[in-house]
């Protein structure tokens, strides 16, 4: 497997990525304006600790509560994602990325103000969503990347999940199209829904078609499913399965946390034994 970016971005091989949801922001229908920012805050920063405590080795943040989501989000958005991420990345001294569902332009913005280590994103392809169609510009987005000074935060390209592409292009295709005409530097997938897991098949079909990038599990990873994850992909970003009573939008559970890196020490020591000299 081809895991030398995720060794040089998190210190180690395999990382696992904790998601910090962030509850609704300001303008987003479900915002608790009596709570307001600083009530945001104070959870966000409390999922962060709970996955630094447990060892995480670097840190996802998502404006997940916004339901439903746009695909142009509001200067609102960027401006208030900038102020959290900024303020909860520096006192927890972790690599860290950041998406923004669902607006790519939005994403990019927000990692180069924050300096985040990557940016999840669609980049490429058009599929079919619940917010309406996903119909990136990979061109667009790679100059105002290229523009803006972001070229240190790499772009992990969503190539499914939660979505329905179009015109029946094979996935492999969507992956290799997405590494070599949209310059993705890792390829992340993910489920149906939010916590479901990838299929073997899909993760496979990733690999084939990245041309040695990294390959992600994005979502659905747990602790009965951990070795499967770990062999089929580079590096797994974890939410749901972690949260209390396994519900994405509850706050992450410590126990299940610690749990889950545990499991993931034990088989990525016994994945490393299997393959002492690093190559596959």
């Amino acid at each position: 497997m081809f895991m030398g970016l995720m060794k040089e971005m998190f210190g180690v091989e395999h990382p696992v990525l904790g998601m910090v949801h962030f509850l609704p922001l300001p303008g987003s229908p479900l915002y608790d304006e009596a709570g307001g920012v600083r009530k945001i805050m104070d959870a966000a920063t409390r999922d962060a600790q709970a996955l630094a405590d447990a060892g995480f080795d670097g840190l996802s943040f998502s404006n997940e509560g916004d339901r439903p989501y746009l695909s142009n989000v509001d200067k609102t958005t960027v401006a208030v994602m900038s102020a959290l991420i900024s303020e909860i990345s520096s006192r927890f001294k972790l690599p860290f990325g950041l998406s923004v569902l669902a607006d790519p332009e939005a994403a990019i913005a927000i990692g180069a103000a924050t300096e985040a280590n990557y940016v999840r994103t669609f980049l490429s392809w058009v599929f079919v969503s619940d917010w309406g169609m996903v119909d990136p510009c990979a061109g667009a987005l790679q100059r105002f990347h290229k523009n803006f000074g972001a070229s240190k935060t790499k772009i992990f390209a969503n190539i499914s999940g939660h979505t329905e592409p179009l015109g029946g292009r094979s996935l492999k295709d969507i992956a290799s199209g997405a590494v070599k005409f949209a310059l993705a530097d890792a390829l992340c997938l993910a489920g149906t829904t939010a916590g479901s897991p990838v299929s073997e098949e899909d993760l496979k079909a990733a690999r084939a078609g990245s041309f040695g990038v990294p390959v992600i599990a994005g979502t659905g990873v747990n602790i009965a499913n951990a070795e499967t994850m770990f062999r089929l992909s580079d590096a797994v970003i974890i939410g749901t399965s972690i949260k209390v009573g396994g519900d994405t939008f509850a706050p992450v559970d410590p126990k299940t946390a610690a749990a889950f890196i545990k499991k993931a020490n034990e088989v990525r020591k016994y994945i490393k034994s299997e393959n002492p000299g690093g190559k596959v």
